[in-house]
């Protein structure tokens, strides 16, 4: 098979982008590359796709026999003629490589295109909560159901994603295959106190911590976290003056880190909300955190909340599960069906209940313990080396469909 995979999501390969699909992307193309028999026998070759932003250095590692790197020249294009950039330019690019397959990690393909095409879905939240989008979002979204219905197959990564689907496109659970991303190694490697020290400095974070790591955006409900935090870091300074003297359990000064690229409007409505709590100095938004200091930042965190009103998969808890943190995570069905025994799930709508959850699971050091001891053994079920062969059966499937 002559298979295309459009990875215009990596700017930076090296580092894998490092959040949402580009990451997804770089670590299927790679692990692909590695596991694929038929493409290390000659019978399978593949077409990256790149934007020609991307430095010719950090596409290196791709240029391999059997590998052909395609970049478009035009992409400045998009920010004036986004229709047309779209339907002629791209499919234009994807056609005159006469592909057996094309994969659109990102969900997006030209509706003129006339070859056989994957995609997987990730914008369902889109559809559902749609008013936490902004509207450049909600318009590509549209698009969403006709390039579904003309796809040969659909890749979701959870079965509530899969319902999710069927129930928000009316497409037949024939056409869509559930193939759960990949936790990376390194994440179970720990680091010493020395580069969590390190972190900690960097992001000028002093003492104890929680943490948040995604994008910081009105869908991962931050205003809500925050709220939650002042109510539990309230209940710590009674705590503290209560008992009259500094324990090892004394959060009274611990701060929330929320860690990740802003996006749309959060970041604004954080420090709102910060300011009228009057915990502006408790609340710290590190921006955009590269690999490097992601293990350290992990493993320097008492604890790792979640409160996503949707999502798909999940990532960064199960990230958060592997490097031997505890989780609580949102009620909803993706969440528990991917971290399952190895996290407490609360509702995301109820800032009383997150508030009592983070203080109750700080002071049972036995249910942190058993939380950790059943989120290592829940990470480590999901490997990239999977979602690679079950990504390549789909290629399979829908070139021969």
């Amino acid at each position: 098979m002559r298979i295309g995979i459009d990875a215009r999501t990596i700017l930076n390969p090296e580092l894998g982008e490092a959040i949402g699909i580009g990451h997804y992307t770089f670590m299927l193309i790679r692990h692909l590359l590695k596991m694929d028999a038929d493409f290390k026998s000659g019978k399978n070759e593949y077409v990256l796709f790149f934007d020609n932003r991307v430095r010719k250095k950090d596409v290196e590692r791709f240029k391999i026999k059997g590998v052909r790197i395609v970049n478009f020249p035009f992409s400045s294009y998009r920010r004036y003629l986004p229709g047309v950039y779209s339907e002629i330019l791209v499919n234009a690019m994807f056609s005159r490589e006469k592909l057996d397959i094309l994969h659109s990690p990102g969900g997006s393909i030209p509706l003129s295109y006339r070859g056989k095409t994957a995609v997987t879905e990730s914008g369902i939240g889109i559809r559902k909560f749609s008013d936490m989008f902004p509207p450049y979002q909600r318009l590509s979204a549209s698009f969403a159901k006709s390039i579904l219905a003309k796809t040969n197959h659909i890749i979701v990564n959870s079965e509530a994603a899969k319902k999710d689907t069927i129930d928000c496109f009316g497409i037949g659970a024939e056409k869509i295959t559930v193939v759960y991303k990949g936790v990376d190694q390194r994440f179970f490697d720990k680091v010493g106190q020395k580069e969590i020290a390190r972190v900690k400095e960097k992001y000028k974070i002093k003492g104890k911590y929680f943490l948040f790591l995604s994008t910081i955006k009105p869908i991962n409900n931050l205003v809500g976290l925050v709220r939650s935090f002042a109510g539990a870091r309230g209940k710590f300074l009674k705590d503290a003056r209560d008992t009259h003297f500094v324990s090892e359990n004394d959060y009274s000064d611990c701060q929330l880190v929320l860690a990740g690229k802003e996006g749309w409007l959060s970041a604004e409505e954080v420090a709102e909300t910060a300011k009228e709590l009057q915990i502006e100095k408790e609340i710290i938004l590190t921006g955009y955190v590269p690999p490097e200091d992601l293990n350290g930042l992990f493993q320097g965190a008492d604890l790792f909340l979640f409160p996503p009103f949707y999502e798909e998969f999940g990532a960064p808890a199960l990230e958060a599960m592997a490097s031997g943190i505890p989780v609580i995570a949102s009620k909803i069905s993706s969440l528990q069906e991917i971290l399952g025994g190895g996290a407490v799930f609360v509702d995301p709508n109820n800032v009383e209940a997150w508030t009592r959850e983070i203080t109750s699971l700080v002071n049972n050091k036995s249910r942190q313990s058993e939380l950790v001891r059943q989120s290592a053994a829940q990470a480590i079920k999901y490997t990239w080396e999977k979602t690679a062969e079950e990504t390549l059966a789909v290629y399979r499937r829908a070139y021969q469909s």
